[in-house]
C-alpha cells in the first residue's frame, strides 16, 4: 500500500519536529491509488456540500470514508508509520475522518483540528490533484503556521511551511496543535483528499 524507506521517514520526522507537519511524496503504490480514485468517483455522487463564512471559513463537499479509504487509514503499515514517526500507538478516529472534494473557490481557512483528544495526529492523503500548468496563486497546497497564528500583513498570513498537494502523497502532522489551512482553489483546480484523525490507542493491562 505504501512505499517507504528509512531516509524518507527520518526526513519526515525532522520536518514534523521543526514545523508540526511533514510529507511523504508519492508514497502510495499505483494499485492503491487507482482503487482510491475509483472509490472517490463513486462517493462524489453522495458528497454533501458545506459552506461557512463566519468564524472558520470553509467551503467544500464531504463524505464519510469508503471501504478502501478506511482500510488504508487503519492498515498495519500506516499505523506502524505513525508509531515510528510520533513514538506512540494510535487508532483511527473514524467519525472524525472523511473524504473531501475541493473545486474552484473551495477553501478551508486557518484552523486547529478538534477535538484535540480525537485528533492527536492528523494525516492527509491526496487521492486526486488537478491544477493549471502556470505558476501563481493556488489552492493545491497546505499552509502551515505554528502553535499560534502569526500577525497578518495587509490581511495576509505568512506560513512557516508550504506543502504542495501532490497526488499519491501523504501529509502527517500535529493538526490539533499547529494552525494550518488550504487557500481557495483557482479555476481548473480540483483536489480530493482523505483526512484521517487518530487518537492514542487504548493500552491493555
Amino acid at each position: 500500500m505504501i512505499r517507504l524507506n528509512d531516509l524518507k521517514v527520518q526526513t519526515l520526522r525532522e520536518s514534523i519536529q521543526a514545523f508540526g507537519f511533514g510529507v511523504l511524496d508519492r508514497c502510495l503504490t499505483p494499485e492503491i491509488l487507482e482503487e482510491l480514485q475509483r472509490e472517490a468517483a463513486e462517493r462524489s455522487k453522495i458528497a454533501q456540500f458545506a459552506q461557512q463564512d463566519q468564524g472558520l471559513r470553509y467551503r467544500a463537499s464531504m463524505t464519510s470514508l469508503g471501504g478502501v479509504a478506511r482500510d488504508l487509514l487503519s492498515s498495519e503499515p500506516l499505523i506502524a508509520l505513525l508509531e515510528a514517526v510520533f513514538g506512540d500507538e494510535f487508532e483511527l478516529t473514524e467519525d472524525r475522518s472523511c473524504m473531501t472534494f475541493y473545486g474552484p473557490g473551495d477553501t478551508l481557512g486557518p484552523h486547529l483540528d478538534k477535538p484535540a483528544e480525537e485528533c492527536v495526529v492528523t494525516i492527509i492523503v491526496y487521492v486526486t490533484v488537478e491544477g493549471p500548468a502556470f505558476t501563481g496563486p493556488t489552492g493545491c497546497e497546505l499552509r502551515v503556521y505554528g502553535r499560534e497564528l502569526p500577525p497578518s500583513s495587509n490581511g495576509v498570513l505568512m506560513p512557516r511551511l508550504i506543502i504542495p498537494s501532490v497526488e499519491g502523497s501523504i501529509v502527517l502532522g500535529h493538526g490539533s496543535q499547529y494552525w494550518h489551512e488550504r487557500p481557495g482553489l483557482q479555476p481548473d483546480e480540483y483536489v480530493v483528499a482523505l483526512t484521517g484523525c487518530y487518537h492514542h490507542a487504548q493500552r491493555t493491562a
